[in-house]
């Protein structure tokens, strides 16, 4: 997949609360360049941050959470679904247990991309999501978007970083792609590609469409 050059631009990101969620900023609008980009440290999060998590989840989320036993994977499914249907809450202004997340792999594919979150009556609110280790960075816009997350060598090396983010990158620009886009001659859409600040330890990208796309033409028709 090519993303096009190399971008060394960075975007900052909001250190998501899950016991004190975000305001209700309003939809991104359409065709907005950039993406905002939330970042949750698991380990950061107390027992108030679960219950909150757990409490925003739709009900056959509440149904997967209460079969999982007591521990780490329980608490993790917790934080990130929730999480991730609290920020889309205070963007569409809705309860987060009523709004339909549509992020399972595309039926063309069956990678993860381009998925949304919707509402009756809102356009709908792209988001992406990755996780490495502790650190899970949110992206979301109003147009096609994909985040990315890889953990830095420890020793430092130039090269194994080099390496995270080109990773990072390409989970990024992989997620990005538009429903249509996976088969064929695809779509074209102009896209930004940012690095995001994001804790010690870890290389981190969000790549988002920026303008409205258009078809590419078939050279088989």
């Amino acid at each position: 997949m090519r993303l096009g050059p190399r971008s060394d631009s960075r975007v900052s990101a909001s250190a998501l609360d899950l016991s004190a969620p975000p305001e209700q900023p309003g939809l991104p609008a359409e065709r907005a360049e950039g993406a905002e980009v939330w970042t949750l440290l698991l380990t950061a999060q107390g027992p108030a941050a679960e219950a909150a998590g757990a409490a925003a989840l739709a009900a056959p989320e509440r149904g997967v959470y209460s079969a999982l036993e007591p521990g780490a994977a329980r608490r993790r499914f917790a934080l990130v679904r929730g999480g991730l249907r609290l920020l889309a809450s205070a963007h569409l202004g809705c309860p987060p247990s009523r709004i339909a997340i549509l992020d399972g792999p595309c039926p063309l594919c069956t990678r993860l991309h381009d998925s949304v979150a919707a509402v009756a009556g809102a356009a709908p609110l792209h988001f992406s999501w990755d996780r490495c280790g502790d650190l899970v960075v949110y992206a979301v816009s109003g147009t096609t978007v994909g985040a990315g997350v890889s953990l830095l060598a420890e020793h430092g090396d130039p090269d194994a970083a080099a390496a995270a983010r080109r990773t990072a990158r390409l989970t990024a620009g992989g997620r990005a792609v538009m429903r249509g886009g996976c088969t064929g001659p695809g779509i074209i859409a102009d896209r930004t590609v940012d690095m995001v600040d994001v804790p010690h330890g870890y290389s981190a990208a969000v790549v988002c469409h920026t303008a409205r796309p258009v078809s590419r033409p078939d050279p088989n028709r």
